[in-house]
């Protein structure tokens, strides 16, 4: 194996891309990380099998390294490039990240870190769900840390006080970061910064049920998705009662999503 550049950087491994047999692929290595969670993370890699959720083409037997295939870009180097997407394109994306995860939640698997830097696209705009570093199997545990994930997308019941959250409440908490996606995709800007009431405005409006003085807001700053489900879908994700919320299911199955295909303004962003 030829290690070559360095294409990303987190806090507990780093991406490089590689050759193997002369073809590049892309190599993640751990940092200081226990020998426990990068198990943990391949384990739970090579027990997900989906069109749209990255597999390992290779690891180690010390699990300190693995292999997968090389990508183009990912959505949150794409928004920064190209800024928001058409409703069209928003469309398939969702369609294709929806039935990930609910492959993902029929298995009782649940990501825990959705977000734009997460997932991938080839050079044909076919998405891909990665790092799964935080993720669990709902089987092996009722309780689990509350506070995880990234503050932008967190939803608002994994900053309560108490430090555990039961395992029944864990899958909407991918749904609610979902609709962060999706939202950024569409205006270029998170809704929110973080979901406590007392340091955000934005989340205090949505918290009052004010969305029209939230869509008004942000409707000033880009012309919106003309598509009239839209709206409607992200108020249903980003409801701040999990117990209210959207589940996986019903989000793949709202009139926003469609099956016909129709990626061509990312491919062409893509290939430029």
């Amino acid at each position: 194996m030829q290690i070559l550049e360095k294409i990303g950087d987190g806090l507990s491994s780093v991406i490089n891309k590689c050759i193997i047999n002369h073809k590049q692929y892309a190599l993640k290595s751990f940092k200081e990380c226990s020998r426990k969670l990068r198990e943990r993370e391949i384990k739970i890699l090579n027990s997900l099998k989906h069109e749209n959720i990255i597999s390992i083409l290779e690891f180690d037997q010390d699990y300190n390294w693995y292999t997968t295939a090389l990508m183009k870009t990912d959505l949150h180097q794409l928004i920064i490039t190209h800024g928001p997407l058409q409703s069209i394109t928003i469309q398939q994306i969702l369609l294709q990240l929806s039935n990930a995860i609910l492959y993902m939640h029929s298995i009782d698997y649940v990501h825990r870190d959705i977000k734009l830097e997460n997932i991938m696209l080839n050079s044909e705009a076919k998405m891909y769900i990665i790092d799964f570093g935080l993720s669990v199997c709902l089987h092996t545990s009722k309780q689990y840390p509350r506070h995880c994930g990234t503050a932008t997308y967190m939803a608002p019941e994994l900053n309560l006080e108490d430090k555990i959250i039961n395992s029944n409440s864990l899958k909407k908490t991918d749904v609610f970061a979902l609709g962060v996606v999706i939202f950024i995709l569409a205006y270029g800007y998170p809704p929110f910064t973080v979901t406590i009431q007392s340091k955000c405005r934005f989340w205090n409006t949505i918290i009052q049920q004010k969305w029209q003085q939230f869509w008004n807001y942000f409707d000033k700053l880009i012309k919106a998705p003309t598509h009239p489900d839209f709206k409607d879908l992200i108020q249903n994700m980003l409801e701040p009662d999990p117990n209210k919320r959207f589940t996986i299911e019903q989000v793949n199955k709202h009139p926003f999503i469609t099956n016909q295909s129709n990626l061509e303004e990312l491919i062409d962003k893509l290939n430029i």
